[in-house]
């Protein structure tokens, strides 16, 4: 009779633990669908002002007359514009759910969250 009451046991104990299991995944789902959601509208809407931005650096780049000063002024706005570009590159690649812990705040881990 132990034996059947503690087989009740169990299974009712691993039915809520699988439900429990499901909700989490579900959850996390939800969680991941909202993270990608709003990386796709980041990108969306700042990848057309840094093209803007981008441009406008080379056609500054492509004036004669630049002191070396301007130019290592352009060169740093340039590469820094090429950083931005990657990072929207890898937000739109994002395909898992990573997170990792920024000053306190559980921050979308890039690195790890792409292909």
């Amino acid at each position: 009779m132990a034996n059947v009451a503690e087989d009740r046991f169990l299974t009712k104990y691993k039915r809520e633990q699988v439900d429990l299991a499901e909700r989490n995944l579900i959850d996390l789902e939800e969680r991941f669908q909202g993270v990608r959601e709003t990386a796709l509208a980041v990108c969306h809407h700042f990848s057309q002002p840094l093209t803007v931005v981008m441009c406008l650096i080379d056609l500054l780049m492509m004036q004669k007359e630049r002191s070396d000063e301007i130019d290592d002024i352009l060169n740093n706005l340039k590469k820094q514009t090429e950083v931005m570009e990657d990072i929207l590159k890898r937000l739109r690649e994002v395909q898992y759910y990573n997170i990792k812990n920024y000053n306190g705040f559980k921050m979308l881990n890039l690195e790890d969250s792409t292909l």
